[in-house]
């Protein structure tokens, strides 16, 4: 009883120490969002002398960062909703059609989650369907990124929901398309909430993509509206970290306060998709 005692004594010591690391960075940002830019230049931890709000009134102003909220907003908000509506399709229809065809496109569907997207033929395919430089663009190929890992997810849920459900439906007279979404897809709520979450997070995130689809500024979300930010006020000579530290907070923290709201869901989503399934 000692030892594990012991132990978890050491265990709850590095749990802490990595905390801390993860949070030194963040706390380091805040502080120098807070601070005029030449305290801010020393990225100290100490704390400001003088407050600095108008730093986060100039990212909006000279940052345009309503702007990048708007168009972060309708690219992630819109492909969530498709990833994870069209995900949760397609994995009821390989669970319960379980054949070689859609053995091989479950394959297919889980390589799409470990192997990395080539963006040249994505940018030429995009291309091709005049989808560059659009925000429409942008939000199906964000869509598509995030299908495979929703669908695999969705999967190991729905393997764990009896078939007497589809047969009782179909016995009331349900065609497909009813008896998923008034049978199946609301079943479907704890690993839907973990899907919307991780989706909605990873589409806010979002900055390779759009780097390469969209070359107009107007069209950026925070991610990229925070790069040309960085270019914009700083050169070898001078740098408005302060300025520069407020965008990094406030694009982080529509995320993080997500995340706080859903980071129930997400544990509930894993650990029922991983038993049931």
């Amino acid at each position: 009883m000692k030892a594990k005692k012991i132990s978890m004594s050491i265990l709850q010591i590095v749990c802490w120490g990595f905390s801390i690391v993860v949070l030194v960075p963040f706390v380091l940002i805040i502080l120098n969002s807070l601070k005029p830019a030449a305290e801010a230049a020393f990225f100290s931890l100490e704390l400001p002398k003088e407050l600095k709000l108008d730093n986060y009134v100039n990212a909006f102003v000279k940052g345009n960062m309503l702007r990048g909220y708007v168009n972060s907003s309708i690219i992630a908000i819109a492909s969530t909703i498709i990833s994870n509506v069209t995900a949760a399709m397609a994995a009821f229809i390989l669970v319960r059609s379980v054949n070689r065809l859609n053995k091989a496109l479950y394959s297919y569907f889980f390589f799409g989650v470990v192997a990395t997207t080539n963006m040249v033929s994505t940018m030429l395919v995009m291309s091709r369907l005049h989808m560059t430089n659009s925000i429409l663009g942008a939000t199906l190929l964000t869509a598509t990124q995030g299908i495979s890992f929703s669908m695999l997810l969705f999967t190991g849920f729905i393997k764990g929901i009896p078939r007497e459900l589809d047969e009782a439906a179909a016995m009331d007279g349900a065609t497909g398309w009813k008896m998923f979404f008034r049978t199946i897809f609301p079943l479907l709520k704890p690993v839907t909430m973990t899907g919307i979450i991780l989706n909605f997070m990873g589409a806010w995130n979002g900055f390779e993509s759009q780097l390469y689809l969209l070359t107009d500024s107007k069209k950026w979300g925070v991610m990229l509206s925070m790069y040309g930010v960085y270019g914009e006020f700083s050169s070898p000579w001078s740098t408005d970290w302060g300025l520069i530290c407020a965008y990094i907070v406030l694009t982080m923290a529509p995320v993080i306060i997500i995340y706080l709201i859903g980071q129930r869901y997400i544990i509930e989503g894993m650990t029922a998709g991983a038993v049931k399934g």
